[in-house]
């Protein structure tokens, strides 16, 4: 039989391969694909592997990896290389330097690479991730084009080739308009791992979703030889069968199997245990046995193993696994690591035997396979939501099996895995998804001009958006309700920004809205999911989650009688709504009337406290009255409403109630807390009002007063004061499409924003 994987060629056949055999070798590809044309059911078996490691040794990371845990990884990753594999690995600071050379991986090539790895270390001065790149992808790395080849990045900085600010900038602006379509071009795929909240996740999130790579962060250093295993199974995967329990079967196809253990206990010897009960040890030598013991892991290859069931014993650390060598294979077409939200994929998999796709029905028959799928906002905690079986009433006529997966609703990780029980075989396939959408929020602290400030950062991470074309706002939802429109500001990183100045402890909700174009010119418009963050003064913000799968609902209290005194749990009746009787509760009718009454009193007290303050006033008193009636509209907590001296923020809504009487002197001062809001200069014109958010009335003719009214009323809308829910939105789009509007005129669009987040400091109590 002709095999498939016969068509392509070893590096060392192409060096001894006379000239002229070479210049047939397109001819040969043909032949390849006429065989399989031919064969029907022929498909072709993966590329080998070239795997490139560029490792980040600049002196920061002392701080970030103090362990050096790159050299285990670097290692680990080394030792799992298969034969037949090619692989290099470059270290950089702000020079590039070949580590180990990029050669075939053999004995001799893993022991060069095993003594090198000691040498990695952190004493780099710059990080120059763009000549890493290239150098590690196009200057003597040329892996052929039977060779699928992968970067594997680690990093845990910005761009820093210089101490020139402006030099950084531009290194950057050509990483991303340069180099990054270079790597796509080239066919490399590129993971990237940041190893400190300092990296440029931006920039890592570009480089591999433009080339279909991962994008990880490692939190600690303790989870770098887990994002590395990660990396490296998308970069060269091997086929698995399950390890369940500390065991695993092995069938008469296995030709190799190797074993990845981690332990939980460094100290632990870990042993193998046969299908005849033969015990295996790092101690005891086998010819067919090779065992490689690392502080945290033994990596063991057994040849010609026999069939049956196999143990371990050791107390196993996550991500063990075990690999096979055989002629039995399950494959799996190719599936995106990066989807983005609302993406359907399909599942196409197949057995083959020698290369050759299995169609007998007989065969297909005795096959149990099933899919399941896991996800979450982390991998550590993913939770299963689909599970079906594949295939199993009526075996496909060409032994191609399809399924159709769940559709990718909301961004987060999503974990498929597949397992075929052959009765006298089992394989597994695990794949994982990365769903996300093209911009990201996130809220950071940074230093501006030495202080320590909080800001909304909206990250671009598609390199299919037409950046100067695109304009970002964000509605702010503060802890006592209120909610306010915010313009974020371009950066040259291809990101928008908003400062946050916050004036109460408590929850931060930030929703924002992007529109603008694609590089084709076609239009686009998305709003992101809400950003949760707290705030506590001295401690900054913190970010806060929402669980990806709704929580599950509590059960009533009346299934489960409980005990407990009664004084206790009448309030989780009433949360709860537990319709439970008891002689000495108090009924909620009862309940319900006596908080109305108690509000009811606390309300006139507040209104006779206010009358004295304000005397006999009684135009005053009519304007505090309106706000009484208005606050519901603008959703207020009853709290500011009791305030004695409600502030002017919460008077503001009195001056657009009908027909109020012009009184100058507190329209000024209205007018400069409006302003202050919307982050204008102290006396705005009328002109910059028109050109940020068109709240000024067009009719010139209209009277003084009207016009004030209908510009304060207008004012407020656009900051979200006394906009009803579904108002919210539209309120956005209105700012973002006024913004680009007057940028039109501006030269660039984005003047009038810049202008606007520079005021915003002029008061530190806004957000």
């Amino acid at each position: 039989m002709w095999r498939l994987d016969r068509c392509y060629f070893s590096a060392e056949q192409q060096h001894t391969m006379p000239n002229i055999l070479a210049r047939f070798r397109g001819f040969l590809s043909l032949l390849c694909v006429f065989s399989l044309l031919a064969g029907g059911a022929q498909a072709q078996a993966p590329a080998p592997a070239d795997v490139r490691l560029v490792i980040d040794v600049s002196g920061s990371m002392k701080r970030n990896d103090p362990n050096n845990l790159r050299q285990p990884a670097v290692d680990l990753l080394v030792q799992l290389l298969p034969e037949g594999s090619r692989a290099g690995v470059w270290t950089f600071g702000k020079w590039v330097n070949m580590l180990v050379p990029h050669r075939d991986v053999t004995d001799p090539w893993r022991a060069t690479a095993q003594a090198k790895a000691s040498e990695i270390n952190s004493v780099g001065l710059f990080t120059n991730i763009g000549e890493a790149l290239e150098k590690a992808t196009f200057e003597g790395a040329d892996g052929g084009a039977e060779f699928r080849k992968s970067i594997i990045l680690l990093t845990d900085g910005m761009v820093d080739i210089d101490k020139s600010p402006e030099q950084n900038k531009r290194e950057w602006r050509r990483i991303a308009d340069e180099v990054i379509p270079r790597l796509k071009e080239a066919g490399v795929t590129v993971h990237t791992i940041a190893l400190s909240a300092n990296a440029d996740t931006n920039l890592l999130n570009k480089i591999s979703l433009a080339t279909g790579g991962m994008a990880e962060v490692a939190h600690s250093a303790d989870d770098l030889m887990r994002i590395f295993l990660k990396a490296f199974d998308v970069a060269a995967p091997a086929e698995q069968v399950p390890l369940t329990d500390n065991q695993f079967v092995i069938d008469s196809s296995v030709e190799e199997f190797t074993a990845l253990i981690f332990r939980q206990n460094a100290d632990e010897q870990t042993q193998l245990v046969g299908p005849d009960a033969t015990v295996y040890e790092a101690s005891k030598s086998n010819p067919d046995v090779k065992w490689h013991r690392s502080p945290d892991y033994d990596l063991i290859t057994v040849n010609q193993p026999l069939e049956g069931e196999w143990g371990v014993k050791a107390d196993m650390a996550p991500d063990s696994r075990v690999t096979v060598v055989s002629n039995l294979n399950l494959r799996v077409l190719p599936l995106p690591i990066n989807v983005m939200g609302g993406q359907v994929e399909t599942l196409s998999l197949m057995l083959q035997e020698d290369g050759k796709t299995i169609d007998r029905p007989e065969f297909l028959s005795l096959m149990k396979i099933e899919g399941a799928m896991e996800a979450g906002n982390d991998e550590f905690d993913l939770t299963e939501f689909w599970r079906s079986p594949i295939g199993a009433e009526n075996p496909p006529a060409d032994g191609i099996y399809s399924q159709v997966l769940p559709a990718f609703e909301k961004s987060g990780i999503y974990q498929l895995s597949v397992i075929v029980d052959g009765k006298t075989f089992i394989r597994q396939f695990t794949h994982q998804f990365h769903v996300r959408q093209p911009f990201g929020a996130e809220v950071k602290q940074m230093t501006i001009e030495g202080k320590n400030e909080y800001v909304l950062v909206v990250n671009s991470y598609s390199q299919d958006i037409d950046i100067p074309r695109t304009q970002v706002a964000a509605t702010i939802e503060t802890p006592d309700g209120r909610k306010k429109i915010r313009p974020l500001n371009p950066t040259e990183a291809d990101t928008w920004q908003a400062i946050l100045l916050p004036e109460k402890e408590g929850k931060y909700t930030a929703t924002v809205k992007t529109k603008g174009f694609n590089n084709a010119g076609k239009p686009f418009e998305v709003t992101l999911a809400p950003v949760d963050f707290i705030y506590a003064a001295g401690a900054g913000f913190s970010e806060e989650k929402a669980p990806f799968f709704p929580p599950e609902a509590s059960p009533e209290p009346s299934q489960e009688p409980s005990p407990a005194p009664e004084e206790e749990g009448e309030g989780g009746d009433a949360a709860s709504g537990d319709t439970g009787e008891s002689a000495e509760s108090i009924p909620p009718w009862l309940l319900y009337t006596i908080l109305g009454l108690g509000n009811l009193v606390i309300f006139a007290l507040g209104f006779f406290a206010f009358r004295k303050i304000m005397g006999s006033n009684d135009k005053i008193m009519e304007e505090y009255a309106d706000e009484k009636v208005a606050a519901p509209e603008v959703e207020a907590e009853p709290e500011p409403e009791l305030e004695e001296e409600p502030p002017m923020e919460d008077l503001e809504p009195v001056l657009s109630a009908p027909e109020p009487e012009p009184i100058p002197a507190p329209m000024e001062v209205e007018e400069q807390d409006i302003s202050d809001d919307l982050e204008m200069p102290e006396e705005p014109q009328a002109d910059d009002l028109d050109d940020l958010d068109a709240m000024s009335d067009p009719d010139g003719g209209a009277a003084e007063e009207a016009e004030d009214d209908d510009m304060v009323a207008e004012m407020l809308k656009a900051q979200g004061l006394d906009l009803a829910e579904d108002e919210l939105d539209e309120a956005i789009s209105t700012l973002i499409d006024d913004l680009d509007s007057s940028g039109d005129d501006d030269d660039g669009g984005m003047d009038s924003m810049d202008d606007m987040d520079d005021e915003s400091d002029d008061d530190p109590d806004k957000i």
